[in-house]
């Protein structure tokens, strides 16, 4: 059979009509997550933040973390005679269903945090804590085996 360039062009934009509900049809059964749903308030608190930071960047010692009997352990970076409160937010980036928080409540300034709460893969670990009246925040990425 032969055919006629209008039969080609038919064809060609049939194709392509096809092809682009394909791919709508296909875009609507994505699933995507907002990293937060109240952004703009937290936007304003940012300062905040920063000013956390770099209180933070002004201690001698520095907050560790580390996979450690089971559990990610974190070292916070005062004294063990100092109380520490804050919250510990595990940021999964590719499922909100696998974010937690949990309060910040360390034994001799050290977190421990059972494996079993995550799922392999990489999390973003958020710490905000107060220690001697002092706020203080950084977050570190740690790949969860």
């Amino acid at each position: 059979m032969k055919m006629n360039w209008g039969t080609k062009i038919a064809f060609t934009y049939s194709a392509f009509v096809l092809f682009i509900i394909a791919m709508v049809y296909l875009s609507f059964g994505e699933k995507f997550d907002l990293v937060t749903e109240d952004y703009y308030a937290q936007e304003l608190a940012f300062q905040d933040k920063i000013d956390a930071k770099n209180r933070l960047d002004k201690l001698d010692e520095k907050l560790k973390t580390g996979i450690e009997n089971g559990s990610l352990a974190i070292f916070f970076p005062h004294d063990s005679l100092v109380q520490v409160e804050g919250k510990i937010h595990c940021f999964r980036p590719s499922d909100e269903s696998k974010d937690f928080v949990i309060n910040a409540n360390p034994n001799y300034n050290k977190q421990l945090v059972p494996l079993e709460r995550f799922s392999k893969g990489k999390y973003l670990i958020k710490i905000e804590w107060t220690a001697n009246e002092q706020a203080y925040y950084t977050e570190k990425t740690v790949i969860i085996p």
